[in-house]
């Protein structure tokens, strides 16, 4: 996390009526962010991990792992440094691109003071990266109590559905987190399969560096 994105969250007053859980999320995401500087490829922008906060969001480790049966679906804006819709720089600033399947829902663990949901993905076509066998997908979003927190609506990943995924790698933690909206892309067919594969492979070979 950069100097802004610090400054902006330490600009955070945080309102007498919230929670103590609120106020300890805060905090901690507060105190967390020095050490975690080096995980700067996250796409929330200053403006939207602020919003994220404000939704009273508990910190790491408070999440829940029982969602309710009717959650209250709440979602967080993010910004991008380039155009993610552009499958020539979404592949140049991704570390790893690939076809999985999702095995299960393998964690729940928070790095900046939102919920982040890890699955277990079994790759069946890699792109970029040299990927194969199973690897954890971490996806920003997930419970919260009777919350269901979600960046940009992007829903869940879903047990037992392929998706075409678009990640960036993080090393302290082993996964490869995918890019809301447009790094989760869920396979509907065959022919699906086989276009989007075409599609990001060609992106591939004339993919644009992130600088």
């Amino acid at each position: 996390m950069n100097d802004k994105i610090l400054s902006e969250m330490n600009k955070i007053e945080i309102p007498v009526e919230l929670s103590e859980r609120s106020k300890l999320g805060i905090a901690k995401a507060k105190s967390e962010s020095v050490k975690k500087s080096s995980r700067k490829w996250y796409l929330l922008a200053a403006p939207a991990l602020a919003a994220t906060i404000a939704l009273s969001i508990a910190g790491p480790g408070l999440f829940t792992s029982a969602p309710s049966e009717n959650p209250v679906i709440q979602t967080v804006p993010y910004s991008n440094a380039f155009d993610v819709t552009d499958p020539q720089r979404l592949v140049g600033w991704s570390d790893a691109v690939f076809v999985g399947k999702v095995i299960e829902k393998s964690g729940e663990k928070s790095l900046v003071g939102i919920p982040e949901t890890q699955f277990k993905v079994e790759v069946s076509e890699d792109i970029k990266g040299n990927l194969k066998g199973a690897v954890t997908v971490n996806q920003q979003g997930g419970y919260e109590g009777n919350n269901l927190i979600l960046i940009e609506n992007d829903a869940l990943l879903e047990k037992g559905e392929t998706y075409l995924f678009v990640t960036k790698y993080l090393e302290e933690e082993g996964w490869y987190t995918l890019v809301p909206v447009y790094g989760d892309i869920r396979i509907t067919s065959e022919s699906h399969r086989e276009e989007l594969i075409n599609k990001y492979k060609k992106a591939y070979e004339e993919e644009i560096p992130f600088q």
